[in-house]
């Protein structure tokens, strides 16, 4: 009897001894439970994520211009298919106008879209306010050098682009002047030249040299500038078999319409092959929003690698 009083006093001692541990104690007796982590997010949709810069559509560009000695962009825009096939495509240079950028095109028109249809990378440049000319006064602000030399080279070499019969160039305003200024300037380097209300007489109007910014690019009147950029004067010397394609068009009420009747007249007395029309409009993006689409169409004519859904 000794023997279970003994036993039942140890089992009591046992039993306060458990139950007056501090409750720390007791958590370190059992294995601790893993922290808290806070909810994984459900993986994304493919349809969702972002896609790298590298398999976007539209993609901007800087580079190290070596002509200019400064970092320069560029905007391009790639054919719908371009990441689900290893061919090269035909390229068009755009140039913006005067005070515009490389992205004015897509900021004010639906350009991309109008794309769509086409085969054709589209490599839309910065040019400032230079003319794409070698300016006569400052010879750092080589810029026709710089998009001759630079530009073409790293977008040849970054995207899959053909050169040659496969390469156009356009723009509006300064840049449709541009446009065609270096096509009659370089038989053989362009295929096709467009411009959209390009003021094609800019060299030999004297109005212009008032215009701001003009004589820091050409010089004074009748420079060696003026005159080594004349459409008008490359026009004349142009050999017609080896020269671009021109498309031009322009608003009936902008002012440089003149200019373009007069040089299509030279065209067409040189034999050299062009396209004219003309929409309802002043020199401003609601007539270049028009005159796109009719460009485009005009280019995929022209251009025996273009393949274009709506040739009207």
């Amino acid at each position: 009897m000794r023997k279970n009083f003994f036993s039942l006093l140890l089992a009591l001692l046992l039993c306060v001894t458990l139950f007056s541990l501090p409750s720390s104690s007791m958590a370190q007796a059992r294995p601790a439970a893993p922290a808290a982590t806070p909810a994984a997010s459900p993986a994304a949709s493919p349809t969702h994520m972002s896609q790298p810069e590298s398999f976007k559509r539209v993609q901007d560009v800087k580079f190290f211009g070596k002509t200019l000695q400064r970092e320069m962009p560029y905007r391009v825009i790639l054919p719908k298919d371009y990441f689900t096939n290893e061919i090269r495509y035909p390229v068009l240079y755009l140039v913006h106008g005067y005070t515009g950028h490389y992205r004015s095109f897509e900021a004010h028109s639906n350009l991309t879209r109008y794309l769509d249809r086409y085969q054709l990378v589209v490599v839309s440049i910065e040019a400032e306010n230079s003319w794409l000319v070698n300016s006569a006064t400052n010879p750092k602000e080589k810029w026709e050098d710089y998009f001759l030399k630079d530009v073409i080279a790293d977008a040849q070499d970054r995207f899959r682009i053909n050169g040659g019969d496969a390469r156009a160039i356009a723009g509006i305003s300064s840049g449709g002047y541009a446009a065609v200024n270096l096509a009659l300037k370089y038989p053989g380097l362009f295929f096709f030249a467009g411009s959209l209300s390009g003021p094609l007489d800019a060299p030999r109007n004297p109005e212009f040299d008032k215009f701001p910014g003009f004589a820091d690019v050409f010089g004074p009147a009748a420079s060696k500038t003026h005159t080594d950029n004349d459409p008008f004067l490359l026009a004349e010397k142009a050999e017609p078999q080896h020269t671009s394609f021109i498309f031009m068009t322009c608003g009936t009420e902008d002012d440089d319409i003149d200019s373009m009747h007069k040089f299509s007249d030279l065209l067409r007395k040189k034999h050299i092959a062009y396209e004219m029309t003309e929409f309802p409009g002043e020199h401003e993006w609601s007539t270049w929003e028009k005159a796109i689409p009719a460009m485009l169409r005009s280019l995929a004519r022209q251009m025996p690698d273009v393949v274009g859904v709506d040739l009207r």
